[in-house]
Formats: structure tokens, sequence, C-alpha cells
């Protein structure tokens, strides 16, 4: 037997590269701002309750905000709205899709209750200052999170595990995608948090947000070493100078430089190379 026979058509490329373009990239961008908004301030309001209450009343519904713009988009990706709900007929560890699916979904529920009842509180509709209130909020929150985490951490994983060229030799896209959406969504929270004038919450923030800024450049590095020679192979050199300078200069130097002096407009640097990253990862089989 031929050693091409043996092996099969594991050592080929698939004939078809899938069907996907910039709406991927944006479900995978909405998912990083989602769980990384709402792991943020999770983790903030169960360990500075004083300084992070205020402020996890608008992040919450914010965090919902962007998990049904995502939820959207990965229905939207299927094709077929029902493959979604099909997927939940079965629970499957070992599959990154199937436990995926169900992070997301188990997620949703107690992030949606959370967010529910911090807008009837904002309106007046409900008290806020009682035991009940704050004990609900408390165990709503301590189970959304591994299933936030799990949101988090699969996407990630679900694309190294493909048969894809490039993506199937990214081991680091997970780590990746983990560290930048806690650098993503605690840049979200200070900015909305200068929004809102809660200084406790911004000073508390600000070394934090530099810290998992620099941090996520390295699994970035690994994950680039990775991927270099897929991407010098399908990518112009000039697109990715482009998109290194974006990526390292205006997702992470600038976004330094801009932390003392203007939260809002680093969200929205750090956004962008968040968002260039996943673009050319993503895109990889289409280039």
């Amino acid at each position: 037997m031929s050693t091409s026979a043996a092996t099969g058509y594991a050592s080929e490329e698939p004939t078809h590269a899938p069907p996907w373009h910039g709406l991927v990239v944006w479900d995978v961008f909405f998912n990083a701002l989602t769980t990384g908004l709402f792991l943020t301030v999770a983790v903030g309001e169960l360990t500075r309750p004083t300084a992070f209450a205020p402020v996890a009343a608008w992040a919450y519904p914010l965090a919902l905000a962007f998990l049904l713009i995502d939820l959207l988009l990965l229905v939207l990706d299927l094709g077929d709205p029902l493959r979604f709900h099909h997927m939940l007929r079965v629970f499957k560890p070992s599959s990154p899709m199937s436990l995926g699916t169900w992070c997301l979904t188990l997620y949703s529920f107690p992030l949606a209750a959370l967010a529910v009842t911090d807008v009837l509180g904002l309106l007046g509709a409900i008290p806020t200052d009682c035991s009940v209130h704050a004990v609900g909020r408390t165990v709503l929150t301590v189970v959304a999170l591994p299933f936030a985490f799990g949101s988090m951490a699969y996407k990630g994983v679900l694309f190294s595990t493909s048969s894809q060229p490039g993506w199937r030799d990214a081991r680091w896209l997970g780590a990746y995608h983990v560290a930048s959406a806690l650098a993503l969504g605690s840049a979200a929270l200070l900015g909305l948090a200068a929004v809102l004038g809660h200084d406790p919450a911004a000073s508390l923030l600000r070394p934090a947000v530099a810290a998992l800024v620099v941090v996520q450049g390295v699994p970035l590095l690994c994950l680039v070493r990775e991927l270099q020679p897929e991407l010098v192979r399908r990518y112009p050199r000039m697109q990715l100078w482009g998109g290194g300078v974006l990526v390292a200069g205006v997702g992470i130097l600038i976004p330094l430089a801009l932390l003392p002096v203007w939260s809002v407009g680093m969200v929205l640097f750090v956004s962008v190379g968040a968002w260039v990253t996943r673009h050319f990862v993503v895109m990889i089989p289409e280039a």
C-alpha cells in the first residue's frame, strides 16, 4: 500500500474553504466582548462591591446586549437558525462546538436575569438596597462565571481543532482569545466607568487594564509564530505589515499611552487591535 493511500486525506488540504466572511470575525469579536466584560465586572463586584456595584448595574445590561449580537451573528454563521437549537439536543463535553453551545446557553440565563434586574433597579421599579437583592445578584453572578469562561475559551479551541490550513496549527489561539477578551472587557468596563464618572472603579481598573493589554501580547506572539508560514503564504507583505502596525501599535502601544488621559479613546484602539487580529486569523482559508 502506498504512503498516500495509507494516510488517506489527512495530509491534504480541504477542497473548499468555509463560506465565511466578515460575519464570523464579528461573531468572535463580540464573543470576546461580552464574556470579557462580564468576567471583569463580576470579579470586580464580588471582590470590591462598593467600588464596582454602581458600574455593574450598567455593565451587565451592556454585556447582555453584546451577547445577543453575538448569538445573532452565530445563528447567521450556521446558515440555518435551527442548527443552534439542534446542537442542544446532545451534550458532548469532548466536542468544543457542543460544549461551547451549552456554555453560551447557560451563560445567557443568569446574565439576562442580572441585566433585567439591573434595568428595573435603574428605573426604580424594584428596591435595590435590600439583602434579598444583594444575595440574588451574588448567586446569579457566581452561577454565570464558569459558563462565561467556557463561552470565552471554546472559540479558540474550536478553530484550532479544525482541519483548515492555518487554523489547525493555531494551538495558541485559545489562549490569545481568552487573554484578549479579558483585556477588551476590562478596557470596556474602564471606559464605561469613565463615562459614568465612577472614579473608584476607574482607579482600580487602570493598572489592571494596563497589565492585561501587555499580557495579551505573549500568546499573540506565540500565535503569530505558529501562523507565520500560512500568513506569509496567503497575505501580501504590505497587508501583513499594515496588520502588524494596527495590532501592535493601535491595539497595544497607543492604548497604554492613552490610558491615563483618555479612557474612552483607549477602548476604541484596543477594540481595533482585537478585531484586526481576529480578522487575519479567521480569514486565512479565504485569503
